[in-house]
């Protein structure tokens, strides 16, 4: 699993989301407290914040290094200011690559997205069935073999198909796609997702099984006052305003920094119970795998 952080709202550095808090990304790369299957986030990382007035799409930055070993964000991360700010350090599912291609968030002109979590036995099963559903010209974007950077172009396929959707109903339809494909090729699904054109985000936490992987949000907090913050371990486990983010829900947070929250539908959850994971699902992944 990942770890992952979303922020919206009043303009502030990079360095306060990512550096100041206690529980901060070094600190979530190196000590995650809230892990359930891979103990360290050594797989990569990214960034990519938001300037409108400047420019549409977003800047966005990734490497395959782990986050603490990359001194370039510690450089700029305190002069520049964005209302919108995705960052995410990796730790990767058995048998896909550690690669800057496989590095989130992963951007298609003024979209970005990123997941923490799994599509089970992914190469072995849901890939091709995925490729399958993805259009031109998003087929053709795939740079790398990572599940999420697959649920993002069936979004994108999907949003071209219906245009009429808006970006949480096409969410909501990617995820059913991917519990029918989950249904028929036996995989596991742990969805935390998160997704924004820069004007509205969208994050959810599903789960498939009786595993699911952590996730949290605050509103106006001490630490980021006038703001949103979605992130998979509370940056300061001291501030009571962080709340768990309840499973199979969708938050969708509006350009005027207002949250709502839907459900989603989960044709898994039989009679209040989940399914158990799969032994390959809880594998921790090791160097050779990736």
């Amino acid at each position: 699993m990942c770890r992952f952080a979303v922020y919206r709202g009043k303009p502030i550095t990079l360095k306060r989301l990512i550096f100041e808090p206690p529980h901060n990304f070094v600190e979530q790369s190196r000590q995650p407290r809230e892990m359930i299957i891979t103990p360290i986030n050594v797989d990569g990382y990214g960034l990519a914040w938001y300037n409108l007035e400047v420019h549409p799409e977003p800047a966005v930055m990734t490497s395959e290094k782990p986050f603490w070993h990359d001194i370039n964000v510690a450089r700029i991360a305190d002069k520049i200011i964005s209302p919108t700010i995705f960052v995410h350090v990796r730790a990767a599912s058995p048998g896909l690559l550690v690669h800057q291609a496989n590095s989130h968030p992963f951007q298609w002109k003024n979209q970005i997205f990123m997941h923490n979590g799994i599509i089970s036995d992914f190469k072995k099963g849901m890939m091709r069935a995925i490729r399958q559903q993805i259009a031109d010209p998003f087929y053709s974007h795939l740079l790398g073999t990572t599940d999420s950077e697959h649920i993002f172009h069936l979004y994108l396929s999907i949003r071209q198909e219906q245009p009429s959707l808006t970006m949480a109903e096409a969410m909501l339809e990617t995820i059913a796609r991917l519990n029918t494909l989950a249904e028929k090729y036996g995989s596991d699904l742990i969805l935390n997702m998160a997704l924004t054109d820069g004007k509205t985000t969208v994050v959810t936490r599903y789960t498939s099984i009786e595993k699911s992987a952590t996730l949290y949000y605050t509103q106006s907090s001490p630490m980021f006052p006038e703001a949103i913050v979605v992130a998979s371990e509370p940056l300061d486990y001291r501030d009571p305003s962080w709340q768990t983010f309840p499973l199979n829900m969708m938050m969708v947070i509006n350009e005027h920094h207002e949250f709502s929250m839907l459900p989603i539908p989960n044709p898994f959850l039989k009679d209040g119970h989940l399914p158990s994971a799969r032994p390959v699902t809880l594998k921790i992944s090791t160097p050779t795998e990736n």
